[in-house]
């Protein structure tokens, strides 16, 4: 009997529009699995049947026939209450419709490699937060992974590209514009150390809007011709932005398209140019570019302290972004990473170095996989993993809510304010707001604006049984620290009693640990194509 393949390091760039995994090779580089299609990315939607799920390339282009069984874009609703699809008598949250997409991607990579999916590390955009990041973990154990961390997309680059370079000095603008999201992030590499100077961004702006200009300038010439407006139809209007699609990607490359619109027997075609496309998304270039220079301003930098220029995204090949970028920091942008397969190689990358690093004692599976790939990988690459150092900083501040001393409002205070590097442990007095107050709770919260209602609530924390008599502004001492895992620890502690309180805030928003393991029920039964 032949012996047993070691299970594959993987990371897996789980897209708004496509996804992607890689996995460390024996010499110990990252190479990408092709899908069974042939394809060395898959189309992230889903097509419901009554007797099976279809993921990829086939539910894609079935999205016009049946759009009422096709989910597109759920990265968008990743971590967001309430939203859920019901096919065939069963109901698909966000976490889960992801994990189908993780399962195809998985049995894929199985099939084309003939190996065994082991641990995984799965990229998020930078600019997610605590609830999002949760949401893209829970898919990932849904779908049966051993998830062991979320690692921003930009970093995930960063590493892809800096491997070869890491002997290297260097500051790294990451500019990622994917399919639904959009991030720009300033990177330090300095000789084996990768650290996060700062990051911006919006989790909503991606190619899907530059998509909805052409659909809405197609749709408008549609309707003023026949009277009849196609994105009311779902089939026309699913059709028009598969060809919307398209067309945006050919005007990367050629100067106009014809796009034909079909809808209730009526047909219309309209020539769209690169120079009249680009003047419809303007706005959303010029959103994109605005954060190049709020990020600067985060890292106190200027242009002339930037080396290296990376852009990740299918949306990047756009020409007018390529100009943008020129124009704004003067520098040509590096063209040696392909943009659409970087952060899955990243990703398996930053897989192996938590491998190598392990300790047997603290994680015994891990530290398994490391031994695999120590027997397995180059001396040089091998040394050269071990001694990865990679520091983030938080995308959204973390804060504590409270009464304002002077205005008596209630505000959200900021504990750890963003693009603080972590890990970070901060401590701050705080008073009690009664005189004889006997307990006290400590309100958690993620989010810019100093009022709670516009920031989200992760969690909080209880002190109890406080002694009698004791007057208002009795000091209590809240101390909030947040490890590279994404673990917050809150703990407040009473000043005159020594009494303390402790909550560990572990991406605690969305799925309880019952609806992960049933939601793992449901999806072991459902056959993934």
């Amino acid at each position: 009997m032949a012996d047993e393949k070691p299970a594959m390091t993987c990371g897996i760039d789980l897209g708004t529009t496509n996804s992607a995994i890689a996995f460390i090779d024996e010499h110990g580089k990252a190479q990408v699995i092709q899908n069974t299609d042939n394809e060395r990315i898959t189309p992230s939607v889903v097509l419901f049947e009554e007797s099976e799920v279809l993921v990829g390339k086939i539910a894609k282009n079935s999205a016009v026939a049946a759009p009422d069984r096709v989910v597109q874009f759920v990265k968008r609703h990743m971590g967001e209450e309430g939203w859920v699809k019901n096919f065939f008598g069963k109901e698909y949250t966000p976490e889960t419709i992801s994990a189908l997409i993780l399962k195809r991607i998985v049995q894929d990579a199985e099939t084309v490699s003939g190996g065994k999916v082991g641990s995984v590390v799965i990229t998020v955009p930078a600019y997610f937060n605590e609830v999002e990041r949760k949401g893209t973990q829970d898919a990932g154990i849904i779908a049966g992974l051993n998830v062991v961390s979320i690692l921003n997309e930009p970093t995930a680059a960063a590493l892809a590209y800096g491997l070869d370079r890491l002997g290297e000095k260097k500051r790294v603008l990451v500019y990622d514009l994917g399919g639904g999201t959009f991030d720009v992030t300033i990177i330090e590499i300095d000789g084996t150390k990768i650290d996060v100077l700062a990051t911006d961004g919006e989790r909503r702006l991606g190619g899907i809007d530059w998509d909805d200009e052409i659909i809405n300038l197609v749709a408008e010439k549609f309707q003023a011709e026949h009277g009849i407006d196609p994105r009311s139809d779902v089939e026309a209007c699913q059709d028009l932005r598969n060809k919307a699609e398209e067309a945006k990607m050919s005007l990367s490359k050629l100067d106009k398209v014809r796009i034909l619109c079909q809808c209730k027997g009526k047909s219309t075609k309209v020539e769209l140019s690169r120079e009249e496309f680009e003047k419809i998304t303007k706005g959303l270039l010029d959103q994109t570019e605005t954060y190049l220079g709020v990020v600067l301003e985060k890292a106190k930098l200027s242009w002339k302290d930037i080396q290296t220029v990376l852009l990740v995204g299918g949306m990047t090949r756009m020409p007018a972004v390529v100009q943008m970028i020129q124009r704004v920091t003067g520098i040509k942008p590096e063209t040696g990473i392909n943009p659409d397969e970087c952060v899955a190689m990243g990703a398996a990358y930053y897989n192996a170095v938590l491998a190598l690093q392990a300790k047997p004692s603290e994680e015994p599976e891990l530290a398994l996989a490391g031994e695999v790939l120590k027997e397995a990988m180059d001396e040089e690459v091998m040394i050269l993993l071990q001694g990865v150092e990679v520091t983030n900083v938080n995308s959204h501040s973390l804060g504590i809510v409270g009464i304002h001393k002077k205005t008596g409002k209630v505000v959200a205070h900021k504990m750890i304010p963003k693009n603080t590097p972590i890990p970070v442990e901060i401590t701050k007095p705080f008073g009690t707001e009664k005189a004889d107050q006997a307990s006290v709770i400590i309100k958690i919260v993620e989010g810019e604006s100093e009022n709670p209602e516009d920031c989200t609530e992760i969690g909080t924390c209880e002190i109890k049984d406080l002694p009698k008599g004791r007057p208002a502004g009795s000091l209590i001492d809240v101390t909030y620290s947040y490890s590279v895992d994404g673990r917050l620890q809150v703990t407040g502690k009473d000043r005159i009693s020594g009494k303390e309180a402790r909550v560990e805030i572990v991406r605690s928003s969305g799925m309880d640990a019952k609806e992960i393991k049933d939601a793992q029920k449901d999806l072991v039964q459902v056959e993934v194509g």
